[in-house]
């Protein structure tokens, strides 16, 4: 039986982080029967939203169409499968795929409490940020919001919220002074249980290592700004894929875009409670232990119980 050389075009989407490894490859196996069983390997730490297009299906049938999406988990996940239709004859498949991090549909909460990413007792003001694109090629987020933290150099950076570090930067040492923004930052990024993920921005260091569960109130970093016309401080954001269809002068009259969509963020404060924060205002950070546990299963406030214990 003739064999066809299947080939794969990859591409990324013009939002995606580059990585010096790709962290999603489709693939196929060949079986006995002269099966095509798509696979996908993720070697990242949070899920990934992956499309693949059938460019050419020849001599094969499947139970999927032509254009497959799927949402895939860290490792590797099965996807479309193609059998012979007249196995004595040849068969050929061709296909291209591209991705994007995080979730098909996430459901975010947007009312979620978050813990300043300060040490209980100490006091911060909250600092207005600016969006800046930093490259041009880069889609708007949708309804950009990001939040200052005045610290002081070096202070213990704390998770507001539980998650997995699924990205950080922690050699970057800025030279000049003065500063507005930098995009060479030092950064820990941590996607939490709805799909969000969380970034902390402006860090002299790191505690945490890539695919570690961090929990509320966990020290994860230390404060840098140093070098900034504003100070030492931390940035911190919250952000998740969202979908939005847009007109076109395609056939099917409309096309889906996904961008960065940004939350507008509740923290526990004891001046406000559960509330958005006023900038310039000065606020106390706590970590009350029902907003740490808001997320946590039974077993892991028992597992969390015991530690405390020893």
């Amino acid at each position: 039986m003739k064999r066809y050389l299947i080939t794969f075009i990859f591409f990324l989407l013009s939002y995606s982080i580059c990585f010096s490894q790709e962290p999603i490859e489709v693939l196929y196996d060949l079986d006995d029967q002269e099966n095509y069983n798509f696979y996908c390997n993720n070697t990242d730490f949070c899920n990934y939203t992956v499309e693949v297009l059938f460019t050419q299906i020849f001599n094969l049938k499947s139970n999927v169409g032509s254009q497959y999406r799927v949402e895939v988990r860290p490792g590797r996940t099965s996807l479309a499968s193609f059998s012979p239709q007249k196995p004595e004859n040849h068969t050929s498949i061709k296909y291209s795929y591209s991705y994007y991090k995080g979730c098909i549909n996430p459901g975010i909460n947007l009312n979620f409490t978050y813990l300043l990413p300060l040490g209980e007792g100490k006091k911060t003001k909250a600092l207005p940020m600016g969006y800046l694109k930093v490259n041009t090629q880069d889609r708007e987020p949708k309804d950009w919001y990001a939040i200052g933290f005045k610290m002081d150099y070096g202070d213990t950076v704390y998770a507001a919220r539980r998650g997995i570090v699924v990205e950080k930067r922690d050699e970057a040492k800025l030279q000049l002074s003065g500063y507005a923004y930098s995009s060479q930052e030092n950064y820990i990024e941590i996607v939490h249980d709805d799909c969000s993920f969380g970034r902390y921005q402006v860090l002299s260091g790191t505690l945490v290592k890539l695919g570690q569960r961090v929990e509320a109130g966990e020290p994860i970093g230390f404060a840098g700004g140093d070098k900034y016309e504003i100070g030492p401080h931390i940035r911190f954001s919250v952000y998740y894929n969202d979908e939005q269809k847009v007109s076109t002068n395609g056939n099917d009259g409309t096309k889906k875009i996904v961008y960065w969509a940004y939350v507008p963020l509740v923290f526990y404060t004891p001046e406000s409670k559960n509330a958005l924060l006023v900038y310039g205002k000065e606020y106390t950070s706590e970590h009350p232990e029902s907003i740490i546990k808001q997320e946590m299963s039974k077993r892991q406030i028992r597992n969390l119980e015991k530690i405390k214990q020893r």
